[in-house]
């Protein structure tokens, strides 16, 4: 069976509980403004990908498309409550920890300003690429 682009995004949208909540994942999404204390290690997103009964479908793949100019992004495995919001069939998920991928930000230490990074992340269910970019307001 085959599927275009947006049909394949507008699949994927349901599964995914991430910090950073939308509609629907897109190719390109609008940035997400987070805030963060200059020199600290701070989570800016996670993905988790769950079965509609709360079980892990897999880790997203997460790729850094660009890089931040004043600080260091790490990703790491982990395990959290999700963000899935009322709607969906997923929202039960959210009372329980489950595997996700956790994106952190450091800045330069005694950087202040802003910082943009982008993140590419493919699921593990559909292969197809979600980027986004953040604005960091270091402080």
């Amino acid at each position: 069976m085959r599927y275009s682009r947006f049909a394949l995004v507008a699949i994927l949208a349901p599964i995914c509980g991430c910090a950073v909540t939308e509609p629907a994942p897109t190719p390109a999404s609008a940035p997400a403004t987070v805030t963060v204390v200059s020199g600290e290690r701070q989570r800016i997103d996670f993905i988790s990908v769950l079965n509609p009964d709360c079980s892990s479908a897999g880790y997203v793949t997460v790729r850094v498309i660009a890089p931040p100019a004043h600080g260091e992004l790490t990703i790491e495995k982990g395990i959290d409550y999700p963000t899935y919001p009322k709607d969906n069939q997923r929202y039960q998920c959210n009372l329980k920890k489950v595997p996700l991928v956790n994106v952190y930000y450091r800045s330069i230490s005694g950087y202040l300003g802003v910082d943009t990074v982008t993140i590419e992340w493919i699921s593990p269910i559909i292969p197809v690429a979600k980027n986004q970019t953040f604005t960091i307001a270091v402080r």
